[in-house]
């Protein structure tokens, strides 16, 4: 059995995927708000545990230019209150496991980090026809 994503589809190495992530805290970089460079705190569906990632390494709905959206998305949109949705880009590197709940190590897109998430917590580019 393979690793699959939140499609029931197989996630390979090298997937361009997108972690389906809400929003539990943003930490702003230095007195520049909102900031792409902002530390979000994230948690998916399938897992109580939370990731850290930079802001601009997701795509987020644009929100208030607020201090309540601190962060700024990959596309330049105000987001990172509390419960605000996000997908979080990245690149497969490592899988471990099988079905939803195999964990995957994703290179995040701009910051470079690394993250573990379960493979049901993402969609792969290549699944909906397109690339990040």
């Amino acid at each position: 059995m393979a690793a699959l994503n939140s499609l029931g589809q197989v996630v390979n190495l090298k997937d361009q995927v997108s972690i389906i992530a809400v929003v539990v805290s943003t930490a702003n970089f230095g007195t520049t708000v909102p900031s792409s460079l902002a530390t979000v705190t994230a948690g998916t569906v399938l897992t109580p545990a939370t990731f850290n990632h930079q802001a601009n390494d997701a795509n987020a709905v644009e929100h208030s230019n607020d201090a309540a959206h601190p962060a700024l998305s990959i596309t330049g949109k105000n987001y990172g209150a509390s419960g605000d949705q996000e997908t979080v880009l990245g690149t497969v590197t490592a899988i471990s496991g099988n079905g939803n709940t195999a964990s995957l190590t994703v290179t995040l897109a701009s910051s470079g980090l690394s993250v573990t998430v379960p493979a049901g917590a993402t969609t792969s580019a290549s699944a909906v026809g397109g690339t990040q």
